[in-house]
C-alpha cells in the first residue's frame, strides 16, 4: 500500500492487473480530495459497502474467474471517443444500490454509480495504460464530485447497531471461556500449591492477576452492552473504511474473522505485494492467518507466517495477548495488519525473495547454492541458472581427475584439460610407454621428426609399441 501526504491522505491499493501509473491516479486522487476536504482511497471493489463521513472512496471492479464480463469497445466524453482495450472490459458485479446516481458517457452508457462517499466504477480502466483509462477516470471523478452525500447517518447508525450486537455476542462467549479457563487454572495452581514450596510461590505470585482477570471477566458478563463494546465496534467499522480491512465478522461460537484488504510489504525500497489474509482469532486467543491470494514461489503465506498459519510474531507477541485479553480486538487487529506489512530479515520462515512476483529481487542474505547437492558438479557449472560465473571447472570436484580425463562429457577429446599440461613425466619413457592417457603415442610420440634412430628396428625401445599401435589400426580400418 502506497500513501503520500501531500494535502489531503491519499491510499492507493495495489494488485496484480492493476497497469495505470499510481502517479496518475495519485494526481487524480489529489484533484478529488481536494474538492472534498477528506482523505481519498483508491482500491478494489469489494462486498464491504465500506460507508464513512469521513474519507471519499474510488472504487474500481476488478475482473476474476467467477464473474461474467462484457466488452465495451468506446466511450465518448468531452467531444471525444476513447477506444478501450480488451482488458478494459466491464465487469458484472450485481450492484444493488439503492440509493446509486449513475455517472454516464455522452452516449448515454453508464460508467461510474455514486453511492454516498462511494464512486463505483464497474469497468476496469485501469487494467491498461491508455489514453482511455487516465480522459475517463479524472472524467468520472469530476463529474461523481457534486453527486457525493456525506449524510449518512442512519447507514452507519445501522452498521455500527450489526456490529455492536456481534461484539456482544462474541465477547460474552469469549468470556464465557476465558472465565471457565482462567477458573480452571486457579484450580490447578491451588490444587498444585498443596504440595510443594516451589508450587506455593508460583501460585502466590499468580494468584492477584488470576483473581483481578477472574473479577474482570466477571465485570463484563453482568454488563450487557458496555461502553468498551461500543468503542470497539465503532473503532472496527473505522479499519474497514480505512481499506485495511474488507470485513469483519464475529462469530456466534466467539471467533472474530477478518479479511484484509491487499497487503504489500515495504523493504530495501522494494515493494512485495503478498495480498489479502484471512486472520482468525478463537474464543481462546490463539490467531491464525489464511492468505486468499497465491504465492506461486513460497511454501508459508507469508514471510514470518508458517504452512499451519501460525504467526511469528516477534517484538509483539507480548503486547497482541493483553490486547486480546482486555477485548481491545481493533487494536490487535490493526496491530496484525503492521505485522503482515512488515519484514525482518533475522527470523523470517521464508525470504523475502520468494515473495516477489517479477523474480527480479536478489537478497544478498539469500543464497541459492547453499546446502545445493549439485553443488559444484557439471550441472552446477553448465546448466544451473542461479551459477552466474561464480562456479568453474576448477571448482568441480572431479577437476583434473580421471574422471573428467575419461568420462566428462564436457572434456570430450581433451577439450579443456588435458592430463599432459606441466606433466612431470612429459616426454619421458613412462610417458611413451606406460601412460594411459598417451596409449597410440597420439599426444606424445617420440617416433616424429625428433627420433635419434636411423631405422625403426628392436633396438629401439619403443619399437613394439609402435608396431602394436599400427596392427591394431590396421585392424580397426580392415573391420
Amino acid at each position: 500500500m502506497i500513501q503520500t501526504n501531500n494535502v489531503m491522505q491519499i491510499t492507493i491499493d495495489l494488485w496484480p492487473t492493476l497497469a495505470m501509473s499510481k502517479n496518475e491516479i495519485r494526481n487524480i486522487l489529489h484533484y478529488l480530495a481536494y474538492k472534498t476536504d477528506k482523505p481519498a482511497v483508491f482500491r478494489k471493489l469489494s462486498d464491504y459497502e465500506g460507508y464513512s463521513e469521513n474519507t471519499v472512496c474510488v472504487c474500481m471492479a476488478v475482473a476474476d474467474s467467477k464473474q461474467r464480463t462484457s466488452k465495451i469497445s468506446s466511450l465518448r466524453v468531452n467531444g471525444k471517443t476513447y477506444e478501450l482495450s480488451d482488458e478494459q472490459v466491464l465487469v458484472d458485479i450485481d450492484l444493488d444500490l439503492p440509493d446509486e446516481k449513475p455517472v454516464t458517457d455522452e452516449d448515454g452508457i453508464p460508467i461510474a454509480y455514486v453511492d454516498h462517499n462511494r464512486i463505483v466504477i464497474p469497468i476496469e480502466l485501469t487494467a491498461t495504460e491508455n489514453e482511455a483509462a487516465r480522459k475517463l477516470l479524472a472524467y468520472i471523478v469530476e463529474q461523481s464530485i457534486e453527486l457525493l452525500d456525506f449524510r449518512m447517518t442512519a447507514k452507519l447508525l445501522e452498521q455500527r447497531r450489526k456490529m455492536t450486537e456481534g461484539l456482544c455476542n462474541l465477547f460474552a462467549v469469549s468470556t464465557e471461556k476465558k472465565l471457565e479457563q482462567t477458573e480452571k487454572s486457579f484450580k490447578e495452581f491451588e490444587e498444585r500449591a498443596r504440595y510443594a514450596y516451589v508450587t506455593i510461590c508460583t501460585f502466590e505470585r499468580q494468584k492477584p492477576v488470576l483473581e483481578k482477570e477472574i473479577k474482570f471477566l466477571k465485570k463484563l458478563q453482568q454488563i450487557k452492552k458496555p461502553r468498551l463494546y461500543r468503542r470497539q465496534a465503532h473503532s472496527l467499522i473505522e479499519l474497514m473504511a480505512s481499506g485495511q480491512f474488507t470485513s469483519i465478522e464475529p462469530q456466534s461460537d466467539g471467533e472474530l474473522v477478518a479479511v484484509t484488504g491487499p497487503v504489500t510489504i515495504d523493504y530495501n525500497d522494494w515493494q512485495f505485494p503478498v495480498g489479502s489474509y484471512s486472520i482468525r482469532i478463537n474464543a481462546e486467543g490463539n490467531i491464525r492467518f489464511e492468505p486468499l491470494d497465491e504465492h506461486p514461489n513460497a511454501d508459508c503465506p507469508h514471510p514470518h507466517v508458517a504452512t499451519d498459519g501460525s504467526p511469528c510474531l516477534g517484538n509483539i507477541s507480548s503486547e497482541i495477548p493483553k490486547l486480546i485479553g482486555t477485548m481491545r480486538m481493533a487494536e490487535a487487529l490493526q496491530l496484525l495488519y503492521q505485522f503482515l506489512s512488515s519484514y525482518n530479515p533475522d527470523s523470517p520462515y521464508e525470504k523475502i525473495s520468494h515473495y516477489d512476483p517479477t523474480g527480479k529481487y536478489y537478497d544478498e542474505e539469500d543464497e541459492p547454492c547453499e546446502n545445493c547437492d549439485e553443488s559444484c558438479s557439471g550441472y552446477c557449472i553448465f546448466e544451473c541458472d542461479h551459477n552466474s560465473g561464480q562456479y568453474t571447472c576448477m571448482d568441480c570436484y572431479d577437476y583434473r581427475t580421471d574422471y573428467c580425463y575419461l568420462e566428462c562429457e564436457h572434456n570430450e577429446d581433451f577439450v579443456r584439460f588435458s592430463p599432459c599440461d606441466d606433466c612431470q613425466e612429459k616426454g619421458t619413457e613412462h610417458c611413451y610407454l606406460n601412460c594411459q592417457f598417451n596409449d597410440k603415442l597420439q599426444l606424445q610420440n617420440p617416433c616424429g621428426e625428433n627420433c635419434s634412430y636411423e631405422e625403426c628396428g628392436k633396438e629401439c625401445p619403443y619399437f613394439e609399441k609402435s608396431k602394436t599401435i599400427m596392427e591394431v589400426t590396421e585392424n580397426e580400418n580392415q573391420g
